[in-house]
């Protein structure tokens, strides 16, 4: 049963870019795995954390919402633990029904909130000048 997620990893920051990249795709590919799927990537940069995590003083935060199965979530879990690249995740069930996600219906939908986040900033910026 595949169910929808909202997932933050904090990678090391010291990391250089290509070892961030490879970490990021091996749980990407434990993602879509089954039948999964990435429905939003949004890589949120690296930035300076509030206090050091493993002695490190930067992150690397990317934000997803996907579409998996339980069983490679927990594997995903499992993994993120025993990996020194990863600082900390954070994973969210996002659907409480149990039914089957539909997941174009949510990738229309996922596309709508962010052209309206966009218009709204447009918006704004427009309104101060």
């Amino acid at each position: 049963m595949l169910r929808e997620y909202d997932f933050t990893i904090i990678t090391k920051g010291e990391l250089p870019e290509v070892e961030a990249l490879k970490v990021l795709e091996g749980y990407e590919a434990l993602m879509t795995k089954d039948g999964g799927e990435i429905l939003k990537k949004d890589p949120w940069g690296n930035k300076k954390l509030v206090f050091p995590i493993k002695k490190s003083f930067r992150g690397n935060y990317v934000n997803y919402d996907f579409v998996g199965t339980p069983e490679n979530l927990a594997e995903m879990e499992r993994l993120m633990r025993i990996d020194d690249n990863v600082l900390r995740h954070l994973v969210v069930r996002l659907e409480s029904g149990d039914g089957d996600i539909d997941v174009e219906a949510r990738k229309a939908d996922l596309a709508k909130q962010e052209r309206e986040a966009r218009e709204r900033d447009l918006e704004q910026k427009r309104r101060k000048e």
